[in-house]
């Protein structure tokens, strides 16, 4: 009869550390998305963009650590989480969700975004202009300009207006 009292503290004690856990991820993942200053001196996070058509995505901010994914596509937005203190290493999450460390001389300013969904991009910014192509997922756009809610968008053979909720790569 002793050992069930203890297991009932034991469940107790497991149950407040799963919260605790809880409670820092979740404040953590909150943070993440708080705007702050990074070692640059520039807003983390940000938007930046792949400077080469391949880059290395690593599993820590060093040269000697492994190469968890290696991106091919020159331009390809993601989004700077941290910064190193020493200002050489960005940790990124891409439009997938999988966050990596890039060396910053590998990233360049972003002028791109990636269609999410299927997208509709329109003549004017509003849903009430004329239809100018649909854009499916995975398509990416030059970011011209954003107005509101709405960016313009250049492909190789569109240009409109397009929601910005739809588009990975802006604010």
């Amino acid at each position: 009869m002793r050992a069930m009292p203890q297991r009932l503290g034991l469940s107790i004690l497991i149950l407040a550390l799963i919260s605790m856990v809880s409670a820092i991820t979740g404040s953590a993942r909150a943070q993440d998305e708080e705007t702050r200053t990074g070692f640059s001196g520039l807003p983390v996070p940000r938007f930046v963009a792949l400077k080469k058509d391949v880059v290395n995505g690593r599993a820590g901010p060093s040269l000697d650590l492994d190469v968890v994914v290696i991106y091919r596509k020159k331009g390809l937005p993601v989004k700077v989480i941290a910064e190193t203190s020493d200002n050489v290493w960005r940790r990124v999450e891409d439009h997938t969700g999988r966050r990596v460390w890039i060396n910053r001389s590998m990233l360049a300013e972003n002028k791109h975004a990636l269609i999410e969904e299927r997208t509709v991009i329109f003549a004017e910014p509003t849903e009430e202009a004329l239809p100018r192509a649909r854009l499916e997922p995975g398509v990416m756009a030059k970011l011209e300009m954003c107005e509101g809610d709405w960016c313009r968008v250049k492909t190789k053979d569109f240009r409109g207006w397009a929601e910005k909720q739809n588009l990975w790569g802006t604010f």
